[in-house]
């Protein structure tokens, strides 16, 4: 027993701070070089090996030394099956907590959430659980919040974080760090919820839930305009003094907002022929992000619009700068894109208006690219669909140019993991019947051919009914709602109703038409932040009449000028997602890229989902 306590402790003692929880050290994402991984886990299997000869009560003791030593090393498949091989009844009250908190990180770390709810709902837990020491119970709230986190309730892993915080001393040096590093985690999952639930308190309401809400309401309704935010931080933190977030700010709002906005934009964008109407449509929800900072009586900057559709993009982008815009913002086309892409270097901060699908090795300096790739969406769905444990995946995009791209991005992502595409289907815009496309992929085809054949041989009369393959565990269907439409019936109808079904966002277009989708019912896919209510301080109005990809460029404008004033900030290390309407915003080596929230149909009404 002295053994295993000192291997406890020394664990306790050693175990690197995680970068998913940098408060409380997890045992689960301790970082090793190689040698030390072999060490420990070489530590590990001796420690298993004295365990087998060992009377019961020291066996339990070793296995979970050795399953914390296996989970240090990042061993996690071994340090379960050594979990699975303890007998808590052998172990001590201290020792079953610090087993059932192992148990609970692996299930973390795993995604497995119904099994980690199962460590804290133990009855000889929750009877210990009163009596344990403040260590353990910031372990607790710690994985309590990663947990509730990793399953979408945001609100209640905040609620945990406060209560952390609580437990920590800010007259203490370490105690003030680490309430430093818990604002922090409070602030960017405060960042994550829709601005009708930030308005959830009521004024009167002091507690130190309702400010932080409070807080993360008034700030947000000022996004993209640094110095505004950083003003209305200071109101609250007067009417707030005594708060925990007013003593010690988050990293993001006590750091100092250098530069100003830039007072004169160029808006680069191709206004003719066919590129028209896209052009206007954007430029329209570019305006209304302008008209809405007009209407907060705050600064707006100059716009002057240049035509990219009948000159040279890099005559055009000279005209620009020389005009004395201190940010360009566009072009649009992707073809033009390119084109600046390989100018050796941008007098002025560009923000493009299209992405280029590909990893450019020398980007040219101030260049940002911006736009509504799909590719970031579809790599959502794959993160998504590994971590519920898919495995098999039939895929069905259209055969259109970003249909093309994503199905193959896809599929490239999805084998690098380890995955199996079953079939990748591409479809014309002018199929209607898709019975007939999907029969062999799921092999209904050959089904039905059996049958033929058992009917022929056996019994003529004899009673048949086709069935699907059945190891197709997941459907990724990519299109707009015109198609799907017409996709999910056919899954149903071809035995592959009880199959799930992910979409990206081009499924909706921001209107509940109950009646319309109800074919789409149980379709789980990412939405922007615009269509779905209550997201955005302010709805988005873009024309009811245009099309979903014509609505998304309203909502790519309107984050354009959102981002206008902040590129400078975005890539700060203290700097949050900023949450546009196409998503929530990070920039990562010269890219904006999207994280959308993700939402399913249910009876026709698309309704936020957990993650």
């Amino acid at each position: 027993m002295f053994y295993a306590g000192c291997i406890l402790a020394f664990i306790g003692a050693c175990a690197p701070i995680s970068t998913q929880d940098p408060v409380v050290p997890r045992i689960t994402s301790a970082a090793q070089d190689d040698d030390t991984s072999r060490s420990i886990v070489f530590q590990a299997e001796q420690t298993v090996l004295r365990a087998q000869s060992s009377e019961p009560l020291l066996k339990a003791s070793l296995l979970l030394d050795a399953a914390i030593l296996f989970a240090q090393a990042g061993d996690i498949a071994n340090s379960r099956e050594t979990v699975d091989l303890i007998d808590p009844v052998n172990l001590s009250d201290s020792f079953f907590i610090e087993y059932s908190l192992l148990g609970l990180e692996l299930d973390i770390a795993s995604y497995k959430h119904d099994d980690a709810q199962r460590w804290l709902i133990q009855p000889r837990f929750n009877n210990i659980r009163p009596s344990l020491g403040i260590n353990f119970s910031r372990r607790i709230l710690s994985l309590e919040s990663d947990l509730n986190y990793s399953m979408g309730d945001l609100e209640t892993s905040i609620s945990n974080l406060i209560q952390l915080g609580e437990l920590f001393s800010d007259r203490k040096l370490l105690g003030q760090s680490s309430i430093n590093l818990i604002h922090d985690k409070i602030w960017h999952r405060l960042n994550e919820l829709p601005f009708q639930t930030l308005q959830r308190y009521k004024p009167e309401d002091r507690n130190t839930v309702a400010g932080w809400y409070a807080l993360a309401a008034a700030v947000r309704d000022q996004q993209g305009d640094a110095h505004a935010q950083k003003s209305h931080f200071e109101i609250w933190q007067q009417r707030w003094s005594n708060h925990p977030g007013a003593r010690k700010p988050p990293s993001a709002l006590s750091a100092r907002v250098s530069g100003q906005p830039p007072k004169d934009i160029a808006l680069l964008l191709p206004l003719q022929d066919e590129y028209e109407i896209p052009s206007d449509t954007l430029l329209n929800g570019f305006m209304s992000g302008y008209y809405q900072k007009l209407a907060q009586d705050s600064a707006v900057p100059n716009i002057t619009i240049f035509d990219t559709s009948g000159s040279s993009l890099t005559d055009v982008y000279s005209s620009a700068v020389n005009s004395g815009a201190q940010l360009v913002i566009g072009p649009m086309r992707q073809s033009q894109v390119e084109e600046l892409l390989s100018l050796g270097s941008l007098a002025v901060p560009t923000m493009t208006l299209n992405r280029v699908d590909k990893n450019i090795e020398n980007p040219p300096q101030n260049l940002i690219q911006f736009g509504l790739s799909a590719l970031d969406e579809i790599e959502q769905i794959a993160d998504r669909a590994w971590l519920e444990g898919r495995t098999n995946v039939l895929l069905i995009a259209p055969d259109s140019g970003w249909g093309q791209r994503a199905r193959e991005y896809f599929v490239d992502n999805w084998n690098a993991r380890g995955g199996v595409v079953t079939d990748a289907i591409s479809y014309p815009s002018t199929v209607n019947d898709f019975t007939k496309l999907l029969k062999a992929p799921l092999e209904i085809d050959l089904s039905e051919s059996r049958g033929v054949e058992m009917r022929r041989f056996i019994n003529s009369s004899l009673s048949y009914t086709a069935r699907r393959r059945n190891d197709i565990d997941l459907v990724v269907v990519l299109g707009y709602s015109e198609k799907i439409r017409q996709i999910k019936p056919s899954l149903d109808f071809l035995y592959a109703g009880d199959i799930p079904v992910y979409a990206s966002s081009h499924i909706y277009n921001g209107t509940q038409q109950i009646e319309l989708n109800r074919d789409l019912s149980g379709i789980q896919f990412g939405a922007m932040n615009w269509t779905l209510e209550g997201h955005m301080p302010r709805p988005l109005t873009p024309d009811q009449r245009l099309p979903t990809s014509y609505r998304q460029l309203y909502a790519l404008g309107y984050d354009a000028f959102l981002l206008h004033g902040i590129l400078g900030q975005m890539d700060n290390p203290d700097a949050i997602p900023v949450f546009g309407s196409t998503g929530l915003l990070t920039l990562t080596n010269g890219v904006i890229k999207r994280h959308e929230k993700w939402a399913v149909f249910q009876n026709g009404r698309a309704v936020p989902a957990h993650p």
